[in-house]
């Protein structure tokens, strides 16, 4: 069994007691559109609730504790992925996704989405698949700018200093180091393909 850490343990704590309260805003919202639904206001602060939930049940599972054995259903998986990254910018689809999945596997996954959002400063389409034990997170995007940090998951670099936005590449790497999978990131012409 894995030894808990004490930083994921920590994320685990703030993302569930942040989650109760935030929640609470979002019913408060809801009233107040039924209410006042002619003014804009409350039509962004009802997004602004939306994101911060998404954020904080992805946030959860890649940066909280995640206990051997557990494992989350496809429609979470997809869900939460997708409240987190799809955008006006951004697509995202699964392929082959089985219908549970180990918890630290989709963990490693939304690791490395989040470093791949990090090369798609224009946005991009990305596809998700899971075949044979690989999965593969295939990407087409205008432009992609793979910085240094992409090294850190190769270990050809060390993890400090990393700067705060980037902690999910050491995070990544380790976790794939634990799986027992390595992380290897190829451009291609379109955009650029990671297995793990």
């Amino acid at each position: 069994m894995t030894a808990p850490s004490i930083d994921a343990l920590v994320s685990s704590r703030i993302c569930h007691d942040l989650i109760s309260p935030v929640g609470a805003i979002g019913n408060g919202i809801e009233l107040l559109e039924e209410m006042a639904s002619t003014l804009p206001e409350v039509g962004l602060i009802a997004d602004s609730v939306e994101n911060a939930k998404a954020k904080l049940q992805f946030f959860r599972i890649c940066f909280g504790q995640s206990s051997d054995g557990a494992v989350l259903g496809r429609p979470e998986v997809e869900k939460t992925a997708a409240a987190m990254l799809e955008s006006a910018r951004m697509s995202l689809r699964w392929e082959g996704l089985e219908e549970a999945t180990p918890r630290r596997e989709v963990k490693l996954v939304f690791l490395v989405l989040l470093c791949v959002e990090t090369a798609l400063p224009l946005g991009g389409d990305i596809a998700v698949s899971q075949a044979g034990g690989i999965w593969t997170v295939d990407v087409a995007a205008p432009r992609v700018q793979a910085g240094d940090a992409w090294k850190i998951l190769e270990w050809q670099m060390p993890v400090e200093p990393v700067q705060p936005a980037l902690v999910q590449f050491p995070l990544a790497r380790d976790l794939a180091r634990d799986l027992g999978r390595t992380v290897d990131m190829q451009e291609t012409g379109e955009g650029l393909r990671v297995t793990l």
